[in-house]
């Protein structure tokens, strides 16, 4: 039996798990009702992100976001990537909690012994306070890639059709639209597999637990919450108003870009383990 397998799901992993589900439900009502003033903790730092790489200057405006308007480019409270840093968030909390957790708990005859109490000692104390601190590093950890990536975003955004318009690359059907969030899907699916992996490896190197052994294991966390979050619940919302039939196009491009991007991951990652 392997080290993983050892980390069964308790009442403290229950409560951690918890813990994260509230912060996101949290974010998520935060986010359905924020206005720009109230999301320039994230926007700000995005569009300086965006000034520095590009040179483009822009301009705060409290009712729009942040503007350039010889350029007409607008940074909104829609491109300020909030969902992006949910899905990380969801991905590295409920991903890899419970070792960072367990790693705190009493170690005998080299391996790890969790506590199993619903109320734990001394011994198991540690274990809670990993658990947590992890939580809030994730929290912090998340705001500070969604900036970094989402600035990438915006930058591929905005000069990426130039480049295929010029080719003659875009016709009726790849649209502006459609392209804009072709780029989207791909680079933050494109981040979101590439955080995870690394997360992954960093998570081994403090622990000594392996936590991606397969190649279903180092695929499924960060597809399965970037599917729940941008194909799931809005899904459900729209269901529930009777417009399932204006979501097919959205989700074949999700569905498609994704799978531009995990065909040839799981296929380099097959051969590597074939080696």
């Amino acid at each position: 039996m392997t080290e993983i397998k050892k980390i069964r799901f308790s009442m403290q992993n229950f409560i951690l798990f918890l813990a994260g589900a509230l912060i996101i439900l949290g974010m998520k009502s935060y986010y359905r009702q924020a206005d720009c003033d109230s999301l320039r903790w994230i926007l700000g730092p995005t569009a300086g992100w965006v000034q520095l790489l590009s040179g483009i200057p822009f301009t705060y405006l409290s009712d729009a976001g942040y503007v350039n308007h010889s350029l007409r480019l607008l940074i909104a409270p829609s491109c300020s990537g909030v969902r992006f840093m949910i899905i990380l968030f969801a991905t590295l909390v409920f991903s890899f909690t419970p070792v960072i957790a367990s790693s705190g708990a009493e170690k005998k005859t080299g391996t790890l012994r969790p506590s199993y109490r619903v109320f734990p000692e001394a011994g198991a104390f540690r274990s809670w306070v990993n658990g947590f601190c992890w939580i809030a590093a994730c929290g912090v950890l998340s705001w500070l890639l969604t900036v970094f990536v989402n600035g990438l975003r915006i930058i591929a955004a905005i000069y990426l059709p130039l480049y295929l318009e010029a080719a003659g690359l875009t016709d009726k059907i790849l649209t502006q639209d459609r392209l804009h969030t072709l780029i989207g899907v791909v680079i933050y699916f494109i981040a979101l597999l590439s955080i995870y992996r690394l997360t992954g490896c960093f998570v081994r190197k403090k622990t000594g637990i392996r936590i991606l052994p397969t190649l279903l294991r180092k695929c499924v966390p960060p597809v399965f919450w970037y599917f729940a979050f941008t194909l799931g619940i809005p899904l459900l919302h729209r269901a529930g108003r009777g417009s399932v039939s204006e979501f097919t196009e959205f989700t074949a491009l999700i569905v498609g870009g994704c799978a531009l991007i995990l065909l040839p991951y799981c296929l380099i990652m097959f051969l590597r383990r074939r080696k």
